[in-house]
């Protein structure tokens, strides 16, 4: 993972000194939206380059040539394209989902830089009748060399854990009766063990988030087991069917997921009623100020804001030309992109509220038809106009 960020920090320091215009394409292939069906994603791009007047082909062919050219590896949900006329060519596959950008000019790095900082790896430990397995998170970014390869729903790698023969023994026992309690005594070496390896594998990985699943009767007295400081980055204990087939495993993982993301949302966003800034204005200048230590941001803001490159500091005023601070002449950018900037300089983290909406048909769309009531993304949008900031002081 570390290495993944420092790869993605160097990209964007490349293409910032890149004088440009650079082409940055952020494709969503993620086959469970019904829109990329039959990959219908290739047309898309056709259509987005066409829109755009002073694309020229030599820059536009690569990109489409290997979106054509081939499938997605598994796994990835989103592509990433950084091209120039100068022969810049950058390809990222990614495992989260993005919202679909297709822009040429200023280079758009922002939300690869996101998606690797941010990511936070969960850790998934199987507790079975017959057997102990634990699985990470894989780093957003797939690696070239494992472009090939995919362990459950792709989002996953199998620990290999030692020692190995580590299972536990099925069946129930009496206290009067002499096998059951040699029952007993390994099934509490077995959890006692397996703890200690979860313990290290979770601080080695660096696992924020743990999930036990298994059948009740394992998980149990497994998470009772578990140290105290590893118990408490137990996020959920998910009860499986004895022998349920790894794929159905990780799809109900994912949801699980989705679920402890949506209600840290949730606390994210009684934190900013109770102490916290909103909309763009106010939560900009305060961010400039060094009040704010994390950033709620709508993904998909369509917002502008002035910039002048001199301070590197935002102008609120979207109609000002002239920095009031240094004369200079300022120009427009992105919202979005201000404020990783911003964050970055100030030691502050953007969180990034994107619909989770199973209805929805892309990442992009917005659909208000049988909307999830209280959506945290809905809300940030209608209480807060898409932005706020938690304060330091």
């Amino acid at each position: 993972m570390a290495a993944q960020a420092e790869e993605i920090k160097k990209l964007k320091e490349r293409l910032d000194a890149h004088e440009g215009p650079v082409l940055s394409v952020y494709l969503s292939v993620n086959p469970r939206y019904n829109t990329n069906q039959g990959q219908a994603y290739k047309i898309r791009l056709k259509d987005a380059f066409k829109g755009i007047e002073d694309l020229p082909e030599e820059v536009a062919s690569p990109v489409r040539e290997d979106v054509e050219g081939g499938t997605p590896p598994p796994g990835a949900r989103t592509l990433v394209f950084f091209v120039a006329a100068d022969g810049l060519f950058e390809r990222y596959a990614l495992q989260v989902d993005l919202p679909e950008v297709v822009r040429f000019g200023d280079p758009h790095v922002a939300p690869l830089v996101l998606a690797v900082d941010e990511h936070e790896p969960y850790g998934v430990a199987i507790v079975e009748a017959e057997e102990f397995r634990f699985f990470v998170s894989t780093p957003p970014v797939i690696p070239e060399e494992d472009r090939g390869e995919t362990v459950g729903s792709g989002f996953f790698r199998e620990v290999d854990l030692k020692p190995t023969g580590m299972y536990p023994v099925s069946g129930g026992s009496s206290d009067m009766d002499p096998a059951g309690r040699k029952q007993d005594a390994n099934l509490h070496r077995f959890y006692k063990q397996a703890g200690e390896v979860t313990q290290k594998v979770v601080f080695g990985d660096n696992v924020r988030r743990l999930i036990i699943a298994g059948t009740k009767e394992r998980t149990s007295p497994f998470r009772e087991a578990l140290p105290q400081q590893v118990q408490d980055r137990v996020v959920a204990e998910e009860h499986l069917a004895t022998g349920a087939a790894l794929g159905e495993i990780f799809e109900r993982i994912e949801g699980v997921v989705e679920h402890v993301e949506r209600e840290e949302e949730a606390e994210l966003l009684n934190a900013a009623r109770e102490n916290g800034v909103r909309g763009i204005k106010d939560t900009v200048e305060a961010l400039q100020e060094g009040r704010v230590y994390q950033i709620l941001a709508l993904w998909g803001l369509d917002a502008e804001i002035r910039w002048c490159d001199h301070d590197e500091l935002a102008i609120t005023e979207v109609a000002r030309e002239e920095c009031p601070y240094c004369g200079r002449e300022t120009r427009v950018r992105p919202l979005n992109d201000v404020l990783v900037d911003l964050a970055a300089a100030r030691d502050a983290r953007v969180e990034y509220f994107v619909a989770h909406n199973e209805v929805a048909a892309t990442p992009n769309e917005d659909i208000e038809k049988e909307r999830v009531p209280d959506e945290p993304a809905d809300v940030l949008r209608q209480e807060f106009e898409g932005l706020a900031g938690l304060l330091r002081y």
